[in-house]
């Protein structure tokens, strides 16, 4: 009894302190809550309104439910921009799961007024367990090997890419500005299947040449029941806007069978629509308006091929015509065939006509170094500068003292050599060449490729400059027939040939320099590598300046190759549009001009599937036409 009694007076006690410390604790709480209420009644100005200390509340709405919502933004993540990188993710609804696919594009509306909306990229997507559970245990797994894993187990992730924000300007068309604000939590997330969206915030122009469909994943970007086109900036005569594609540059790259060349035709055929550019003749100063030549090379005789239609649907035709994509064979078209002695011409299954091309000594003149196929000494080039020099300087002179018949009327390869040898001594002595630099020489200018390419046909380049570089006309010129050296020099003649005119200020060639060109050079990387001798050297120097400057000279290349690490990196760095096609991984690795976020897929492209990487606009993927506008076999 008596342990008893102590027991049930501790237990009063204990029970008179907690009663205390209640009546204490709730007289905090209501001084609390009357001071609370006296800070908000300060913060309220006589009617009763919020004053500007208070932060008002904000309610983000979001359209979880909605169609047309993918997710929401992930309130349970850091979000932020900045000015280096951006962390944005986003919530993926369960019956949108199959639907998104790395690549999409969506978009984010900032509240309260929803006018302006963030447009991003689906950069990566993760899934990400939400119940506790491990799958790293024996117990577990002999579970799920008799139960299927249930994917409710798991949320789907999308972490974006913000590429732009986009407002109304006051006419309610769509601008594009930079990314200067983070978006709401909880914002819902929408796919962006509206054309002015997509063409507003990746920079693509609403017209222009047409390069293929707007694709994510290998599919083409449908709105509305239609593909999205891709165009090429390509303003023409208009000062005021962007430099042309054309005078920009583009490189196609690919492996073989990926599609490189169909992909070439496409656009070249787009090129040739009847676009005006705006020169000025050198001579006179005077502005005209001329349409553009295009000068092919053609490794594979294929390109001849873009004279003929191709057999198409109606169908496909009315969607080409819809999207203003020039079709059908080429008008202006005509082939002109290196002369090359010693080498059987090209023969074409259909009979083609053809013109001859030769590749004249005289073009030589201001050009010594296309006779140096080879490193060589200093001392050795600068004594045959000196002997070309001398050459072409007493040509013309009637009296020259070694040239007994005058029936040549024009400087000649077998010419130059005849001179150097009866003129050796008389060489040696104004230029003070030593003898065994002569013999160098001597070996030097004659070698057989020389002998084989200058001055083997009828057609000499500058005599028929106005036929092959005249305006609108598509001028082919197949090497297939040719082989190592032979070709090497036949294409870096004509090269240097037009390069010369179009950046030279005397002995100027005005067809050329009058007229708007494309060089478009198949097989490219065995012209514009990184140079090993002083001939590719010369050429490649004046690549770089044209590369730099094309709009100015009314000069632009297009380069196809398989080999893109293989081009002088000089010249791919200013290239302004890049197309890739599918690339073994060794090759991407190798060309930095790559776009990073497409490298890894690359090389799992399918025929026809490319990124494309042009001036102002953000790199995207392009699915090209499944045919080709011309004849392709």
């Amino acid at each position: 009894m008596t342990g008893g009694g102590v027991t049930s007076t501790t237990e009063k006690k204990v029970s008179d302190m907690r009663d205390s410390l209640t009546d204490q604790i709730d007289e905090i709480i209501d001084d609390d809550e009357t001071d609370d209420a006296q800070s908000e009644s300060d913060d309220r100005d006589e009617s009763g309104s919020v004053t500007d200390d208070e932060i008002p509340e904000r309610h983000v709405p979001s359209s979880i439910d909605s169609d047309d919502t993918l997710g929401h933004v992930l309130a349970s993540e850091e979000i932020h921009v900045s000015r280096t990188d951006h962390q944005v993710n986003a919530f993926v609804r369960t019956s949108c799961r199959d639907e998104l696919r790395l690549g999409d594009y969506v978009q984010i509306p900032y509240p309260p007024d929803g006018d302006s909306e963030l447009f991003a990229v689906t950069d990566r997507l993760r899934y990400e367990p939400y119940t506790e559970f491990d799958d790293k245990t024996d117990a577990h797994n002999r579970i799920s090997s008799q139960a299927a894993l249930d994917e409710a187990e798991y949320v789907l992730v999308a972490e974006l890419d913000p590429l732009s924000i986009l407002g109304k300007s006051e006419d309610g068309e769509f601008e594009q500005n930079v990314v200067d604000r983070v978006p709401k939590p909880n914002a819902p997330v929408q796919l962006t299947r509206d054309e002015d969206r997509l063409r507003t915030g990746l920079g693509i122009p609403s017209d222009g040449v047409f390069a293929g469909w707007l694709s994510v994943g290998g599919d083409c970007v449908e709105v509305d029941g239609q593909y999205v086109p891709y165009y090429l900036s390509n303003p023409g005569v208009d000062d005021d806007g962007d430099a042309p594609a054309v005078f920009r540059h583009t490189l196609v790259a690919g492996s073989t069978g990926k599609g490189k060349t169909q992909f070439t035709k496409n656009i070249l055929r787009q090129y040739v629509d009847g676009t005006r550019y705006q020169i000025k003749a050198h001579d006179s100063g005077v502005t005209s308006q001329k349409r553009l030549n295009v000068v092919l090379f053609d490794p594979e005789n294929e390109y001849a091929q873009m004279a003929d239609d191709n057999d198409l649907s109606e169908e496909l035709t009315d969607r080409l015509l819809k999207h203003g994509v020039e079709y059908g064979g080429v008008d202006d078209l005509e082939v002109f065939v290196p002369q090359v002695s010693e080498t059987p011409s090209p023969q074409y299954k259909d009979s083609r006509e053809s013109n001859e091309l030769t590749i004249p000594f005289e073009i030589v003149r201001g050009r010594p170094q296309l006779l140096m196929p080879f490193g060589g000494s200093p001392v050795t080039r600068g004594a045959l500068k000196d002997c070309v020099s001398s050459y072409f300087e007493e040509f013309n002179q009637e009296d020259n003292g070694w040239e007994t018949d005058r029936s040549v009327s024009r400087p000649r390869y077998e010419d130059f050599v005849n001179y150097v040898d009866s003129e050796e001594d008389d060489l040696a002595d104004t230029h003070e060449i030593g003898s065994n630099t002569m013999s160098a020489v001597k070996r030097r200018i004659g070698r057989q490729e020389f002998n084989h390419v200058f001055d083997c046909g009828t057609g000499l380049l500058p005599d028929i400059s106005n036929e092959l570089f005249r305006e609108g006309r598509v001028s082919v010129i197949p090497t297939s027939h040719l082989r190592g050296r032979k070709d090497t020099l036949t294409v870096l003649s004509i090269l240097s040939y037009v390069i010369d005119n179009k950046i030279r200020d005397f002995r100027v060639n005005s067809e050329v320099r009058n007229t708007p060109i494309l060089l478009a050079v198949d097989e490219a990387h065995n012209y514009f590598s990184s140079p090993e001798t002083i001939q590719e050297e010369y050429v490649v120097e004046r690549a770089r300046r044209t590369v730099k400057q094309g709009r100015k000279y009314q000069l632009g290349l297009c380069l196809v190759t398989q080999n893109p690490q293989d081009i002088d990196d000089e010249i791919l760095t200013q290239i302004n549009t890049n197309v890739f096609l599918g690339m073994k991984s060794r090759v991407v690795e190798e060309v930095p001009s790559v776009p990073k976020q497409f490298a890894q897929d690359l090389p799992t492209f399918d025929r026809g599937q490319a990124v494309v990487q042009a001036p102002d606009v953000e790199p995207v993927e392009v699915q090209g036409l499944s045919f080709c506008v011309t004849r392709h076999s």
